[in-house]
């Protein structure tokens, strides 16, 4: 079989590494198809026409894993040793979640759940990987309309999928809805209803950890918070996990009155890797209380934001 030419390698190479051009783009450009362009893009890195560097390895704390796997045996937890200030730190954390989630999402067809935030904005970011065209991004809860945001919940999972050449499908909803009523019948609407049978088989989720300051930041939600939540006490929230508050014990705080708008929390808690990042040492109770909860299968943190979370618990 004759070698491709080295100069349409480095062409479609460039189109897709520097221009940010998509799939789509370069089938058009080149009259050739999407699986062409994976196996050409392959090639170029295989011959060194593409050479992808990863700036800087992280290191992980092993004794702390360990500590952590006996106090919290359902969550595997992955503590990478901090860095020397608090931002190359973040950095090393978004790279080793950005490559732990491409070694995962390589090994096949996925169909990804995706929520917003910076910290799922900085990992996405921080992927530089061959395509993964058999990968669905999708989301699985309504929007957060935080839409001054490059984090927000749609230009995540776009970003995701152009990021490695994917599909992504939206899902054209506020998170929250406290009319029942409207909210049910929203479920009939075709854009949403596709959305969500596609969601209801994921196999991956991929989330950070909120607090319920973040959400007060977002005007809509601050302003209806006592609808939204009607039986919550919102001093008793540690954190927001798929739109859901729960205590430090890991207690979901409105089973009864969840006025989330998306799968429910048990469909998505059926989910076999369901994997977490959290950057901010100052969320050692919403971590706490995640592991509690057993909300995670895979969770990526800080080595010192580890440490606050032990002391914390030994205190206790």
């Amino acid at each position: 079989m004759p070698a491709t030419d080295p100069s349409l390698l480095a062409q479609i190479s460039e189109d897709y590494y520097l221009n940010k051009l998509s799939f789509g783009e370069i089938s058009d450009k080149y009259a050739i198809s999407r699986y062409l362009i994976n196996k050409y893009l392959n090639e170029a890195v295989k011959n060194g026409i593409v050479k992808i560097e990863i700036a800087q390895t992280a290191s992980r704390n092993s004794q702390l894993e360990q500590l952590f796997k006996e106090k919290f045996p359902k969550t595997t937890c992955y503590i990478i040793q901090d860095d020397a200030t608090e931002t190359a730190t973040e950095e090393l954390l978004a790279n080793y979640a950005a490559n732990f989630v491409v070694k995962h999402l390589e090994k096949g067809p996925h169909i990804v759940g995706m929520t917003w935030g910076e910290t799922m904005y900085s990992m996405i970011d921080a992927i530089t990987s061959n395509p993964l065209d058999q990968v669905k991004f999708t989301q699985f809860v309504g929007e957060n309309m935080k839409y001054n945001s490059t984090a927000g919940s749609v230009r995540i999972v776009e970003r995701a999928a152009k990021k490695v050449a994917g599909e992504f499908l939206t899902l054209p909803a506020p998170l929250y809805l406290s009319d029942n009523t409207v909210r049910n019948g929203l479920y009939e609407a075709v854009s949403i209803k596709q959305t969500l049978d596609v969601a209801k088989n994921m196999d991956t989720v991929l989330t950070g950890l909120g607090t319920i300051a973040s959400l007060e930041s977002i005007a809509i939600w601050n302003q209806n918070i006592n609808r939204l939540f009607p039986e919550v006490r919102l001093g008793e929230v540690a954190g927001m996990i798929y739109g859901r508050p729960y205590d430090i014990h890991g207690k979901v705080l409105n089973p009864d009155s969840d006025k989330t708008v998306g799968l429910s929390l048990n469909t998505i808690l059926s989910v076999p890797k369901r994997i977490g990042v959290v950057r901010s040492k100052a969320k050692f109770k919403t971590a706490i209380g995640a592991l509690n909860g057993q909300f995670l299968t895979d969770l990526i943190m800080s080595e010192s934001l580890a440490y606050r979370i032990l002391n914390e618990t030994e205190e206790k």
